[in-house]
């Protein structure tokens, strides 16, 4: 995440100098106004509905989900 992090931060620095209109990088603008316009609607409708992910069945449900794609990675791992 630390790696991703800082990443991002350097593909958003300008890529000449001097800058001016035509050398701007716009990506923080960019960045910075999803994170706004997704502060403010958090702010005034989600923060009151939103609870987090549901699951999608029962803990007995989920395990035989798991276990399925177990077996079906040792049946993959045998081909190879």
């Amino acid at each position: 995440m630390i790696w991703v992090a800082v990443i991002a931060i350097l593909f958003m620095l300008p890529e000449f100098s001097p800058i001016n209109r035509d050398t701007f990088n716009y990506a923080p603008i960019a960045v910075g106004v999803v994170l706004l316009y997704a502060g403010i609607y958090w702010l005034v409708s989600a923060r009151k509905w939103f609870t987090g992910p549901k699951a999608q069945g029962t803990e007995a449900e989920l395990a035989h989900i798991e276990q399925e794609f177990s077996q079906i990675e040792l049946k993959l791992e045998e081909v190879d």
